[in-house]
């Protein structure tokens, strides 16, 4: 087994549409003609139709380091990368105009291919060029300037934090803060956080409880009493954890077509929770991220302090801990001094400024550097401002009424990662990113900063932590040889999908003594216990750890192999490469699947012959290679769908395997769905605004004066439907005579926002509910 060669999986940035899109490419098995690609030099092409696709080539020699641009002039692009053996590598997609970005590396020697297909447009223009190809960096600090090789130059920039026992181990600027002025960015730049900003805030609350001047299990309305009186009340404790079940304002602010840019008052805030019929969910039962909630506790510093809450943060948080260069930008008028200017890639394709998001102090608005967040970080050991037990309650993940426990404390998320505890909170304004994670069991952390919208803070934050941090990630006790007990690697048997590419599956497998892993195209190859959950791969410079369970089972793995990239495990039938399915069996799961955490993501399964097919909500459709009775690989997709099976061969639900494990349910829908029924003209009284809807060639469209294109409504199940933001779905009302008097819309973070029917009876208010 010294030639075995497990597939090393990198990381890949998904298109999202609806939280999950599938990666639409052609399959395409062998190029009819290729192009050489050759550093510095840029090839254009045309893709003729939505089934075209062009190939490149390029020789390189192995632990390289390869950084490449498409600049999609009139069609959006999709980049695939296969191996020498036409194995697929990577898939790359950010952007859908104007220049798109992709880096990867080699593990050996060999020509590898680059494949450009469209992803919607039928056809356009496009230039591909290889900027950078040069030898893997060795240090750490090198690995991370290969990391952000794409925010460096005369583009919006990064900026990044490493700290381990107090120390700094890499403090460092990327790119430009100003486009205008050419001014380049430094690590004392003062960068929006977003909502990164919330720790500060529950800070704040948790120093004036200290101080006696509030409780955190107060009612909302002691200290904001304009605030409306429902039916359950709702205490500072339910914002600070996001289980309020007020409406998210900017979710609900979007459904009118504003511009959230645009001037927000507290008095507009105040008047749409005035507005709002009752709450979303019972406070403390459901977590709804919610920026209404920090918002308001903003007010509530200012109210029970009475002072302006910028100045109050100032003096207060901010300068007992030296935080010299950091602020509450009050509004968007506000000068900052050297600020970072926020940046995203226009409709012309090239960049373009874009404003903050206007009144989002509490939830957001935080100006600082990255000196001045290590100020911040070292107070979580420290304990300088808040003492011990401060800091204890805010990192306490909270419970809800019905014993489940979050991943969410008082505005910091706490959850594993390799099976160390992680703090930490992401931020995103209109443009700037952040990431803020700290990991307590070794007092260490990682600050990541961008004013560039396309910046992945929470993937790139967690990948520097893979570089420095790989020690103290793997750091189980090694067994003697002989030492492990075989019987115990029973509990972890079965095959596992790489998070970040669930084509790629580890299968492991026990025969007598010997245990071994299988993965996807590959070879058996046998595994040396170095401990109950650290396994190495015989022959390769690779590892796996399970995160064991108290049960000694495993729910997900880390790989180890040239950096770490967990798995979850999945159930999958074992089936073999000449597996025949009967597709008759397929009319038992044909329907529509609609995923648990976004109902509008329907899946629709259907059969023509022998030909068994899905198409996903606003995409086309995609053919199933059946791999068992139960689990179907997309074609063309690094996805799979399993179908949890009855007794009798049908499914009430199953499961999307892509970018992780995504649940659905079977949906019961109409078979005739006469559409002019659910035409005209709707109000809601809650955010003053129509809604029209048209039906126009056997299409329902939706349109609002403010919005600036209509939006294709698409049918979902029983007066269902689903469409693009800000509406996203819309459930229609009907009376007691079937007949339809109005609809609610669900967007995520805001729901049951009602519109009524705009008819005779509407407007003489004499309407039968």
């Amino acid at each position: 087994m010294a030639n075995a060669v497990l597939l090393k999986p990198s990381i890949m940035k998904k298109r999202q549409l609806l939280c999950f899109a599938f990666i639409l490419l052609k399959a395409t098995l062998l190029p009819a003609q290729s192009q050489n690609l050759k550093l510095n030099q840029p090839i254009s092409a045309q893709l003729e139709t939505s089934e075209d696709s062009k190939y490149f080539t390029i020789a390189l020699d192995s632990a390289y380091f390869v950084y490449g641009k498409i600049d999609q002039n009139s069609v959006d692009g999709i980049i695939k990368l296969y191996s020498e053996e036409n194995k697929l590598l990577e898939e790359f997609d950010e952007t859908g105009k104007g220049p798109d970005f992709f880096s990867f590396t080699t593990n050996k020697k060999g020509d590898y291919r680059l494949e450009v297909a469209p992803f919607k447009k039928d056809s356009g223009a496009f230039s591909i060029e290889i900027l950078t190809a040069e030898p893997l960096a060795k240090t750490p600090e090198g690995k991370v300037d290969q990391l952000l090789i794409g925010y460096s130059g005369d583009i919006p920039g990064a900026e990044v934090l490493v700290l381990k026992d107090g120390k700094t181990l890499l403090e460092k600027a990327y790119g430009m803060s100003n486009l205008s002025y050419e001014i380049p960015f430094k690590t004392s730049t003062p960068t929006n956080i977003g909502s990164t900003s919330k720790q500060f805030t529950a800070m704040a609350i948790m120093l004036l409880q200290q101080q006696g001047k509030l409780n955190i299990d107060d009612d909302i309305r002691k200290y904001i009493p304009e605030l409306p009186e429902f039916e359950q009340k709702v205490t500072l404790r339910n914002f600070l954890t996001h289980t309020n079940g007020y409406r998210e304002f900017l979710n609900l602010f979007s459904l009118t077509g504003s511009d959230l840019t645009l001037p927000i008052s507290e008095e507009q805030i105040i008047r749409s929770i005035q507005n709002q019929p009752k709450l979303q969910n019972e406070p403390g039962t459901k977590f709804n991220y919610n920026n209404t909630g920090f918002i308001l506790l903003s007010l509530v510093v200012e109210r029970v302090t009475d002072t302006p809450f910028p100045q109050w943060m100032k003096e207060n948080i901010f300068e007992p801990l030296n935080m010299k260069d950091t602020r509450v930008r009050a509004s968007n008028d506000e000068i900052i001094p050297n600020r970072a200017a926020g940046y995203k890639i226009g409709d012309s394709g090239k960049y373009v400024e874009v404003e903050d998001l206007q009144y989002s102090r509490g939830a957001g608005g935080i100006y600082t550097t990255l000196p001045d967040l290590k100020n911040w970080i070292q107070n979580f050991k420290s304990h300088q401002l808040g003492g011990e037990e401060i800091y204890k309650t805010m990192t306490t993940a909270f419970v809800l009424k019905d014993g489940d426990t979050l991943d969410y404390g008082f505005g910091l998320s706490i959850d594993k990662y390799h099976n160390k505890t992680r703090i930490h909170h992401g931020g995103a304004d209109a443009a700037h990113r952040s990431m803020l994670m700290y990991f307590p069991e070794f007092d260490a952390a990682v600050i990541t900063e961008s004013n560039n919208a396309s910046f992945n803070s929470a993937g790139i934050a967690n990948k520097i932590a893979d570089i420095y941090f790989e020690n103290e990630f793997n750091d189980a006790k090694t067994l003697k040889e002989g030492e492990y007990n075989i019987a115990k690697f029973e509990k972890l048997l079965g095959e596992y999908a790489l998070d970040e590419s669930p084509d790629f599956i580890l299968s492991f497998m026990k025969e007598g003594d010997r245990i071994y892993t299988q993965a996807t195209g590959q070879p058996e190859i046998d595994l040396i216990a170095e401990s109950d959950s650290v396994f190495k791969i015989k022959g390769i410079e690779a590892r796996v750890k399970f995160n064991l369970n108290e049960d000694g089972t495993a729910n997900s793995l880390t790989l180890m192999q040239n950096g770490i990239h967990t798995a979850t495990k999945i159930s999958s039938d074992k089936n073999s490469e000449d597996f025949v399915y009967e597709t008759s069996k397929f009319d038992k799961l044909l329907g529509k699947y609609a995923l648990e955490e976004m109902k509008t993501f329907v899946m629709t399964f259907m059969k023509d012959e022998d030909r068994i097919y899905t198409q996903a909500t606003g995409q086309p459709e995609l053919d199933l290679i059946a791999e068992s009775d139960s689990l179907f690989k997309i074609k063309g997709v690094n996805a799979r769908v399993k179908f949890h099976l009855n007794d009798n061969g049908t499914a009430d639900s199953l499961t999307l395997i892509q970018n992780g494990l995504h649940k659905a349910k079977k949906i019961k829908t109409s078979e005739n769905v006469d559409l002019k029924n659910f035409a005209g003209s709707f109000y809601s009284s809650e955010i003053e605004t129509i809604y029209h809807i048209n039906l126009k060639n056997d299409q329902l469209e939706i349109s609002s004066f403010l919005f600036p294109e209509n939006l294709k409504l698409q049918y979902t199940t029983e007066d269902s439907f689903a469409t693009g933001f800000p509406v996203q779905a819309i459930k229609f009302i009907r009376n007691s005579k079937d007949k339809i008097i109005g609809f609610e819309v669900d967007n995520g973070r805001t729901s049951g926002v009602r519109f009524d029917k705009m008819n005779e009876e509407f407007l003489m208010q004499k309407q039968e509910y």
